[in-house]
C-alpha cells in the first residue's frame, strides 16, 4: 500500500482482490468528487471507476444495511427553479459535436451485470440483517436529505433508490473521459425526517475564523442546538452506525466485483 497527496484528498495504490487498484478519497460532494477522479484518471489512466460509499434511502423496499448497483445517476439538483416549481434539466455536456443537456448518465452495463452476480453470491457476517442487492438509479446532489417530500419527489420523478452526493458527477466525468463506471452504494438511513439532524448546526465554518471568538461562536451554536433537540445525540450515533455499516458493505461488494473480473482488468 502507498500513499500520495493531491491538493485536497488522499490516493492510495495498493493491490486488491488480485487486481492493482488506487482509491481515491474525494470528500463530500460533487465538485469534491469531479475533481478528484479527474485527477486520478489523469494521473493513473483506470480501466474502470467503482464508487463507494453510503447513501439515503428513497424506497420503503430499500432499508438501511441494504446495497444498491447504480445502472443510472441522476444529479437532481441540476435544473430551473420556476416559482415554487422546480424542472430538471440535467447538465450541459458535450454530444454529437455539440452542447446539449443530459439528465441521467448510464453505468457501464456490463458493470452492472457482474455486479449482480458478485451482489447474488455475497454473504454478510453478523447478528445484523443480511443486506438485500437492489439495482436501480441513484440521485445525486449537493444536499443531504432528510425529508419525506424531497423522497418522493425524486422516488416518483426517476424511480429511484438511493440519494447521495458524488455518484452522478463521477459518471459525468467518467463518461468525458471514456472511462466505464459503477456505482456501489450501501445504505446508510432513510433519508426522512425520522433520521433528520441539522448538521449546518454542528458544523465548523471557514468564515468563523480559527481565532477564539470563532471557536467560542461554533461551540455555541453547537450547545443551543443539542440543548434545544435532546435526541440529536442518539440519531447522531445512529447516522454513524448507519454510515460504517453501509461503508463495509459496499466495499464487501466491490471487492467481490473486482474478484469477478479478468486479471488483464485494472480499476
Amino acid at each position: 500500500l502507498s500513499t500520495e497527496h493531491a491538493r485536497e484528498w488522499s490516493i492510495w495504490r495498493a493491490r486488491w482482490a488480485g487486481h492493482d487498484t488506487v482509491i481515491v478519497g474525494s470528500g463530500v460532494g460533487k465538485v469534491n468528487a469531479a475533481m478528484a477522479v479527474q485527477a486520478a484518471i489523469e494521473r493513473h489512466h483506470p480501466r474502470m471507476l467503482i464508487v463507494c460509499g453510503s447513501a439515503g434511502s428513497l424506497s420503503d423496499q430499500v432499508l438501511p444495511g441494504d446495497l444498491v448497483i447504480g445502472e443510472r445517476a441522476i444529479q437532481h439538483d441540476a435544473g430551473i427553479s420556476l416559482g415554487r416549481r422546480f424542472v430538471h434539466t440535467g447538465v450541459n455536456v458535450r454530444g454529437g459535436g455539440r452542447r446539449m443537456m443530459q439528465r441521467a448518465f448510464c453505468a457501464d452495463a456490463a458493470l452492472v451485470d457482474l455486479a449482480r452476480r458478485a451482489g447474488a453470491e455475497l454473504r454478510h457476517d453478523g447478528n445484523g440483517r443480511p443486506a438485500q442487492v437492489h439495482v436501480g438509479a441513484v440521485a445525486t446532489g449537493d444536499q443531504v436529505i432528510f425529508s419525506e417530500e424531497r423522497k418522493q419527489w425524486m422516488r416518483e420523478t426517476w424511480d429511484a433508490l438511493a440519494v447521495e452526493m458524488e455518484s452522478a458527477a463521477v459518471a459525468q466525468v467518467a463518461q468525458a473521459n471514456g472511462v466505464p463506471w459503477l456505482v456501489v452504494r450501501g445504505i446508510s438511513d432513510t433519508a426522512d425526517g425520522e433520521a433528520g439532524i441539522n448538521l449546518s448546526r454542528l458544523s465548523e465554518y471557514v468564515e468563523d475564523g480559527e481565532s477564539w471568538p470563532g471557536w467560542l461562536r461554533g461551540q455555541g451554536r453547537r450547545l443551543t442546538y443539542l440543548l434545544r433537540h435532546p435526541e440529536t445525540p442518539g440519531k447522531l450515533t445512529r447516522l454513524v452506525r448507519g454510515v460504517r455499516l453501509a461503508a463495509e458493505r459496499a466495499a464487501a461488494l466491490t471487492g467481490a466485483v473486482l474478484s469477478e473480473l479478468d486479471e488483464t482488468d485494472r480499476l
